[in-house]
């Protein structure tokens, strides 16, 4: 089971932006990459309005798409159930945040990780703002609440205590809506996203292996199923089949189990050959990635700062 996984909630058409430049990325794409460099994963986006435009500005970024196919003006509570459902047993806790609240920081993500509590709403200048983290135990008791005031009124049915963090983050309450503050913390924000961008490939005459498709193994592995994995991803079923098709010609044994009505339309599972590459492959990323940040920190972070 992962540490921490993550929500963003980016489904209504009538009050969420996800497309809306901050600077010259998303307001979706600026929350993944926080997320990213504070090591958050998986990372869920629940789509709906926008959601080609979504996928493509996200393509490269190894988030998993969820469509709340209701995205004319949901509660966002139900966007939230269809995340947390998603990442039920996946992860230990859970961070949820609207697509319109992008500016905090990912050290607010750290204070708020590094607390273990079960419920924790960062908070500035006492008020309170996002992202909120939870317990995954609580979420069987959030998916089946059915009362008022959206996602507070099932964090309060919760009884659970609630740690109120104070952070030095003005962007952990700056909303989209807030023109002048976007503006204000613009450069700072853009600054606390400088991180490496890692990316892994393995070869041997072509690339066979990236992290696209060890993305698409990990959800073919959750849906049993190619298409359904693709629809978590902004990928094609016949490219999947191509990526999948050359990953099994390059390491010489099967890494999909086709059953039940072929290789495109029937039920599919990792072989054991390929669960077994899977972990290789996690542990040799973790260890190279692990590499890579202690030499970004030695070679491009100034060590008096707090930054990392």
């Amino acid at each position: 089971m992962r540490t921490v996984g993550g929500i963003i909630a980016a489904a209504n058409k009538c009050v969420a932006y996800p497309m809306k430049k901050v600077g010259s990325i998303s307001l979706i794409q600026r929350i993944v990459l926080t997320y990213k460099k504070a090591g958050i994963w998986p990372i869920v986006v629940i789509t709906g309005f926008e959601e080609p435009e979504i996928k493509s500005d996200l393509a490269r970024e190894d988030a998993i798409f969820i469509i709340n196919k209701d995205y004319e003006n949901p509660p966002l509570i139900d966007s939230y159930k269809i995340g947390l459902k998603y990442l039920l047993g996946k992860c230990n806790r859970v961070l949820l945040t609207p697509v319109n609240v992008p500016m905090f920081n990912y050290t607010t993500v750290l204070e708020m990780i590094e607390t273990k509590d079960e419920i924790v709403i960062p908070s500035y200048n006492m008020h309170g703002g996002h992202p909120l983290l939870i317990d995954s135990l609580h979420i069987p008791s959030i998916l089946s609440y059915d009362g008022e005031n959206g996602l507070k009124g099932a964090i309060d049915s919760l009884g659970a205590p609630i740690t109120w963090l104070n952070v030095n983050d003005k962007g952990v309450t700056c909303s989209v809506k807030d023109e002048d503050k976007l503006e204000e913390l613009l450069t700072s924000h853009n600054d606390s996203l400088f991180q490496p961008a890692l990316t892994i490939n393995i070869r041997k005459e072509k690339v066979f292996l990236d992290s696209r498709l060890r993305l698409l193994l990990e959800l073919i592995d959750d849906n049993d199923s190619v298409n359904g994995a693709c629809k978590r991803m902004s990928l094609s079923l016949s490219k999947a089949w191509d990526m999948i098709n050359e990953l099994e010609k390059s390491l010489g044994y099967e890494i999909v189990l086709r059953r039940r009505g072929g290789a495109r339309e029937g039920r599919t599972q990792l072989s054991p050959k390929g669960r077994e590459f899977m972990d290789n492959y996690d542990q040799f990323y973790s260890a190279v990635n692990k590499y890579t940040w202690e030499q970004f920190k030695k070679y491009f972070v100034d060590k008096t700062s707090d930054d990392i």
